[in-house]
């Protein structure tokens, strides 16, 4: 990649935002490639994305506010293994409970975001079908009745001359946004809302 910047071609002319056309491209290429069970596929797929990863970071090695290196994103990353998986580091040596594991990676990531709000760190531009099944995935996490999720979130209708990707889409953004009223709403009450109950969020949900 350094000498590919070298020559001063059409590398150097890229930004962040002009890549994520071929982020998303390479992204959905690898998933072709798991679908259709290629390994050859596979493995190439793998490299165009990790060519991604080594783009981007080379771009903004040259910020003039806030450069990065790859070798300052890889030691993030362990970083963050080692953060979220004890096991890693405290010693252990066989076989650990899944669940547990599980556990421990949620509450060090917990921890480590200190977030407000139980939607805080979704992706929101993903497609609105992944978007729903994640602030769904979430919500109930954090405690949310599944009754009082939206008809419109519990079944995806397809209707002619409508465009169901934009409807889910505002669908979900309007969920998501009275979900974070509710949330500002407990807290405004001292609650804690990272505890809150099937009770608490009916409460607050009724509104609005």
């Amino acid at each position: 990649m350094d000498r590919l910047w070298s020559y001063g071609g059409w590398e150097v002319t890229q930004t962040h935002d002009s890549l994520r056309r071929y982020l998303l491209e390479e992204t959905y290429e690898l998933l072709d490639a798991i679908e259709e069970g290629d390994p050859v596929g596979l493995r190439e797929e793998l490299g165009d994305l990790l060519l991604q990863v080594l783009f981007h970071s080379r771009i903004a090695q040259e910020s003039a506010t806030d450069p990065f290196t790859v070798d300052d994103v890889a030691r993030g990353l362990v970083d963050k293994l080692a953060l979220r998986s004890p096991h890693l580091t405290n010693g252990h040596t066989g076989p650990i409970d899944v669940a547990e594991q599980e556990r421990a990676w949620e509450v060090a990531k917990a921890a480590e975001k200190a977030r407000a709000s139980c939607l805080d760190g979704i992706a929101m531009a993903q497609p609105a079908l992944a978007l729903a099944e994640k602030v769904i995935e979430r919500a109930t996490k954090a405690g949310f009745p599944v009754e009082l999720i939206p008809d419109e979130l519990r079944v995806v209708r397809i209707v002619v001359g409508d465009n169901p990707e934009d409807s889910l889409r505002k669908a979900v953004m309007a969920f998501a946004a009275r979900i974070r009223r509710a949330e500002t709403r407990s807290r405004a009450a001292g609650s804690d809302v990272a505890n809150m109950g099937s009770g608490d969020w009916h409460r607050v949900w009724r509104e609005g």
